[in-house]
């Protein structure tokens, strides 16, 4: 399966309510860039980072389209391992962390989704994963919300 595109986005998300929390301070908005890649078959994988307040996510979207995407076009997208260990090397003297590790994760998720809606299979399923239920607690809390706002946020969880 070779990549014969891949089409970046990024988004600006309003929090509302906003969040804080004593490391950010307030939460307005968050930043989300997709990574959506497609090969010869015509399958798509999609990837994502985030980063809270925005901040450096323009950054990462210019660094994926203008230095990962045309790397990457053309490439065997089954060579998850190898693109992964090639974008490290690709990127090794403009950062082994942050922006750089930022936009490695939104391909490297977009490459594993693509591959797992190749096989028609889950992706969870495909990693070897249990029976597919995970029991889920609700564990996001904003001190700034009230009771009741607790209480909603928390409806249906262990």
């Amino acid at each position: 399966m070779k990549i014969t595109d891949i089409r970046v986005d990024h988004f600006r998300i309003p929090l509302d309510p906003p969040l804080s929390d004593s490391t950010h301070g307030l939460i307005t908005t968050f930043g989300l860039v997709t990574v959506r890649i497609t090969v010869s078959s015509g399958h798509t994988g999609l990837g994502y980072t985030y980063t809270v307040g925005d901040i450096g996510t323009a950054a990462i979207h210019r660094l994926i389209e203008e230095n990962l995407v045309p790397w990457l076009l053309g490439r065997d997208a089954n060579a998850i391992d190898r693109l992964w260990q090639d974008m490290w090397w690709h990127l090794h003297f403009v950062g082994r962390g942050g922006i750089a590790s930022f936009a490695m994760a939104a391909v490297d998720i977009g490459l594993w989704d693509l591959k797992a809606r190749a096989r028609e299979v889950p992706l969870w399923r495909m990693l070897g994963g249990g029976d597919g239920r995970v029991r889920a607690y609700a564990g996001g809390i904003d001190l700034q919300f009230t009771l009741d706002q607790l209480r909603a946020q928390t409806q249906g969880f262990t």
